[in-house]
């Protein structure tokens, strides 16, 4: 009754693009409803459709009256064990995730880059309601801009607040990472993978990142780990538990999807082992369905308002050149080396290159220990790629990220076959010597990732405090900045902590007529101009990037850690009396 009846005057009202909010800045570049394609369905449309599906099936549960039966162990996939906990490697687990927090709050309050403040300003002053029912900007990752709207009214507009919840939910893979490693490892083994997580250079990057990422590594993490436990065991609390992490993990972003088919990928092959052992795989085919059927709804429903807009975004963003790369490109491929080099240094990663067989040794021996865990982490990367590829969209090293946990899983196992490889060769003891050699080359590990942090700390995913204090102490009154391109979204959020006011001090430029206006207008005065994401300033506007090579020189570039995001200063180059 409730689907049949929704009013639908509320979503009429909902915000379609950056334009209709009112306490942005807008100009002539700013995105407008009117120019985007059209919705192939409204929102309110699924979600009516949805909430009248959702009433028939209660109907049909209330009248079948089915109670949830465990299904017996000849029909479930066999239990695999790692040994039993000991409380020595619990209180290692609680100081390894106590250190992990501490590197995850160090330097948190540095410089927010684009995507994060691209969220704080759009949706700090949204309503709840519409955070959840519109979808004006791919930077709305639901979980996290809840979570961050609550840490900004609690505490205030800090970046460290801001990133608050990306830090608390890296802290906490660091137990649940844990815990699923234990499906596969001894305690020790376990130990040595959490401790690899609490250091890692990328986890802390991206748990310093004010985006839904580690929200989404915590929950695909905990939702494979209850994957494996209930196609072992099929008790309801694990597939309830498995719900919510999934449809948690689907909040948190929409990459999940690739995880939840990878998850329905790997039921159906457990079905296919159970029916080959000589059972029945039809118990284990209804819980899959009812688990996978409720999962699903509720994702559904979730994001029904949204769906056509994310529809119509996707087409028009994700193709662009200037939000990706090629996966053919020379570009792309500097990018991973740069990206998975900032971990261990430029030099370490190719000499580590004849040292690649081991993590390939480490995942064959895990294939064949637990292979539901270790699909559950390889597959969303492979169909990852594949939808890429098939819809002609362009890649990004992030969407990538569960390859994370996967890479120091397959590791730890490579180091412990090749620590018991050698042990037995050179000592007549290796249960003695394979666990010790294990640890030393895992602590090794965490030297080189905590050395290469030492840089990190140092610098801002983009330094556009630092540009600011140089152009505020070398300025006059007189002299105006021109901010070009991308990096008017820093200058409109920072430089008003420097007294700066757009369209007076400082002046946001996205074509060649509107630079071409300022200037004339301000000619007679020295020009600062600021960029930042060259790449993408080439792309997008070729013409300008010419421009401000052949008039402008470069005077100071504030490095920054995020790809291609240094923040670049520069002056008009001194004009000949003759130009003159």
């Amino acid at each position: 009754m409730t689907g049949i009846f929704l009013p639908r005057d509320w979503y009429d009202a909902l915000p379609r693009a950056v334009a209709d909010l009112p306490w942005v800045w807008h100009d002539q570049s700013t995105e407008s409803a009117q120019n985007q394609p059209p919705q192939p369905i409204r929102g309110v449309t699924l979600l009516q459709i949805s909430l009248v599906i959702e009433g028939l099936v209660f109907l049909w549960i209330g009248l079948k009256q089915r109670k949830a039966v465990r299904i017996d162990s000849g029909d479930r996939l066999p239990i695999t064990t790692a040994g039993d906990e000991t409380n020595s490697s619990l209180y290692f687990l609680l100081a390894i995730t106590v250190f992990g927090f501490v590197l995850r709050l160090i330097r948190l309050n540095a410089d927010l880059w684009i995507d994060e403040i691209t969220s704080v300003l759009l949706y700090t002053q949204m309503p709840a309601f519409q955070v959840v029912t519109s979808y004006i900007n791919s930077n709305n990752h639901l979980l996290n801009t809840l979570l961050m709207k609550l840490a900004v009214s609690l505490f205030g507009d800090y970046e460290w607040a801001v990133r608050l919840p990306a830090a608390i939910f890296g802290t906490a893979t660091i137990p649940v990472f844990y815990w699923v490693s234990r499906l596969v490892f001894s305690p020790r083994a376990g130990l040595s993978a959490a401790l690899l997580l609490a250091v890692s250079y990328h986890h802390i990057f991206f748990s310093q990142n004010a985006r839904g990422y580690t929200a989404y590594l915590f929950f695909s993490i905990l939702a494979s780990g209850l994957l494996v436990r209930g196609l072992q065991e099929d008790r309801l609390l694990i597939w309830l538990f498995y719900i919510a992490a999934m449809f948690l993990s689907f909040a948190s972003l929409l990459n999940t999807g690739f995880v939840f088919a990878s998850h329905i990928l790997i039921g159906a092959a457990a079905l296919f082992v159970i029916k080959r052992r000589g059972a029945s795989p039809f118990p284990l085919m209804r819980r899959l369905i009812a688990v996978f059927g409720a999962t699903t709804f509720l994702v559904f429903q979730l994001y029904a308002t949204i769906l056509p807009q994310v529809y119509v975004y996707a087409q028009t963003t994700y193709s662009d050149p200037a939000s990706g790369f090629s996966p053919f490109s020379v570009e792309f491929w500097a990018e991973m080396v740069r990206g998975i080099s900032a971990g261990f240094g430029t030099n370490l990663i190719w000499l580590m290159l004849p040292l690649a067989a081991i993590p390939a040794i480490g995942f064959a021996v895990l294939l064949r220990r637990q292979w539901v865990l270790m699909a559950a982490l390889t597959l969303p990367g492979i169909l990852t790629v594949t939808f890429l590829l098939l819809n002609r969209l362009t890649f990004s090293p992030r969407f990538f990220l569960l390859a994370l946990p996967l890479a120091i899983l397959v590791a730890v196992q490579g180091i412990e076959s090749v620590a018991r490889f050698l042990a037995e060769k050179i000592s007549a003891n290796p249960n003695f010597w394979s666990p010790k050699l294990a640890v030393a080359v895992v602590l090794l590990g965490c030297f080189v990732s905590l050395a290469s942090l030492k840089r990190y700390y140092s610098i801002p995913k983009q330094a556009y405090r630092a540009s600011l204090e140089s152009i505020v102490a070398e300025r006059k009154s007189d002299e105006v900045i021109i901010v070009i391109h991308l990096a008017e979204i820093g200058y409109r959020y920072y430089a008003p902590r420097f007294n700066l006011e757009e369209g007076k001090d400082f002046f946001s430029v996205r074509s060649m007529e509107t630079f071409d206006s300022v200037l004339s207008r301000h000619a007679d005065q020295n020009i600062f101009l600021v960029t930042t994401f060259p790449r993408a300033l080439r792309l997008t506007h070729p013409d300008l990037a010419e421009r401000i090579a052949r008039d402008f020189e470069s005077v100071r570039t504030f490095p920054g850690t995020i790809g291609d995001g240094e923040v670049s200063v520069w002056r008009q180059r001194q004009r000949s009396l003759f130009e003159k």
